[in-house]
C-alpha cells in the first residue's frame, strides 16, 4: 500500500510538479515572492482590482436543511453565492434549489452521482466517487448527466463546473479531458484546482481549454487550501473556527496589499451556517473586494485569462 501510494505521488508530481516546486520555492524564500508572481500573473490575466467568488458545495442533504437561511444571511452582508448541487441531491431537495434559482443564485454542474455517505461507525459524512477511480466513460457520464439535471431541475443552463474532490482529479491529462467535455457541453468555465495553481498559471487561466478559476488558499500557507471541512466539521481537526477566521484576514491582508486577484473561496453550507468566525471572514473579505458570481467575473474580465 505505502509502494503505491508513493507511486502515485511520483506519477503526480511527473505529471505537473508545480506543487512542490513552488511549496520548495516557498519554504526557502517565503511567501512574498510567490505573491508577487500572483500580482503580476492576475494583471496578465486583465484583473484590475480585487473580486470575491463565495461558492457552497451541497454534498448532503442536510446542506439543503440550511441552506436558504445562510443565502439569506450572506445577500444580506452583500455576498453574491454561488452553489453546486450534485443532479442527486437536486432531484432529492429540488424546491429548496428552485427556490433559490429564482432568487437570482448561479448554480454550477457538480456531477451527477452522490459522493458522501454517512459513516454511521464514525459518525460523520464520508467520501466516495472519485473520479480518478473511475472509468473515463463513467467521468464522461457523470459530468453529462450533472449538466442535464441542473438544466431539468432549475430551468438553467450551467455554464460552470467542479468536480467532485475535486483536488483527487488534477493532473493535466485529467483535467484536459473534462475540459475538453464542458466544451462541448457549452461551459464556459471550471472551478476545479487547489490554490497553487493560481501561483503557478493565473487566477484565472485557459491552459486546460475553457476558463479555470482555482480556488483560494490560506493565509500563512497560500498553497494550502481554505475550507470549512479542516475547520469547522473534520472529527479529529487540528484547526478551529478561529483559525478559519484569521487565516481568512491574513489572506485578506495579502491579497489587499497586490490589489488585483480573485478571492475564490468554498466551504459546504452544513459547516457554516451557525459559524459567526465564518461570517466575520466573509464580512473581512467584502471590505476589500467586489462579490460576484463565477459569471459576472467573466463578464467583468471579459472572459481574458492567461495562458501560460
Amino acid at each position: 500500500m505505502r509502494l503505491s501510494s508513493a507511486l502515485a505521488r511520483l506519477y503526480r508530481f511527473a505529471a505537473d510538479p508545480w506543487y512542490p516546486l513552488l511549496l520548495l520555492w516557498c519554504r526557502a524564500a517565503g511567501s512574498a515572492p510567490l505573491w508577487r508572481r500572483y500580482q503580476r500573473r492576475a494583471r496578465r490575466a486583465g484583473l484590475d482590482r480585487l473580486y470575491l467568488v463565495l461558492s457552497f458545495d451541497c454534498d448532503t442533504r442536510k446542506d439543503a436543511q440550511v441552506v436558504e437561511r445562510l443565502d439569506e444571511r450572506l445577500r444580506n452582508m452583500g455576498a453574491r453565492p454561488v452553489y453546486a448541487v450534485p443532479g442527486r441531491l437536486l432531484e432529492a431537495d429540488g424546491p429548496v434549489y428552485q427556490r433559490l434559482a429564482k432568487r437570482g443564485a448561479e448554480f454550477i454542474n457538480h456531477g451527477f452521482a452522490e459522493h458522501t455517505f454517512y459513516d454511521a461507525c464514525r459518525r460523520v459524512h464520508a467520501s466516495c466517487f472519485f473520479y480518478d477511480q473511475q472509468p473515463r466513460q463513467v467521468v464522461r457520464q457523470d459530468i453529462e448527466q450533472g449538466q442535464q439535471a441542473v438544466t431539468d431541475l432549475l430551468g438553467i443552463s450551467p455554464q460552470g463546473f467542479r468536480a467532485p474532490h475535486f483536488g483527487t482529479f488534477r493532473t493535466p491529462a485529467q483535467l484536459r479531458f473534462v475540459h475538453r467535455i464542458l466544451g462541448e457541453l457549452g461551459c464556459r468555465f471550471s472551478s476545479s484546482t487547489l490554490p497553487y495553481q493560481a501561483f503557478a498559471r493565473a487566477p484565472l487561466f485557459a491552459d486546460y481549454g475553457v476558463v479555470e478559476i482555482p480556488v483560494s488558499g490560506m493565509g500563512d500557507a497560500p498553497l494550502a487550501i481554505l475550507d470549512s471541512w479542516s475547520c469547522f466539521a473534520a472529527p479529529n481537526r487540528r484547526l478551529t473556527a478561529e483559525d478559519y477566521l484569521r487565516q481568512a484576514e491574513r489572506a485578506a491582508g495579502r491579497y489587499r496589499r497586490i490589489g488585483a486577484g480573485v478571492l475564490n473561496y468554498y466551504v459546504d453550507p452544513l459547516h457554516v451556517h451557525d459559524q459567526e468566525a465564518f461570517f466575520r471572514a466573509v464580512a473581512v473579505w467584502l471590505r476589500i473586494a467586489t462579490p460576484v458570481t463565477y459569471g459576472e467575473l467573466l463578464a467583468a474580465t471579459g472572459g481574458v485569462c492567461a495562458v501560460s
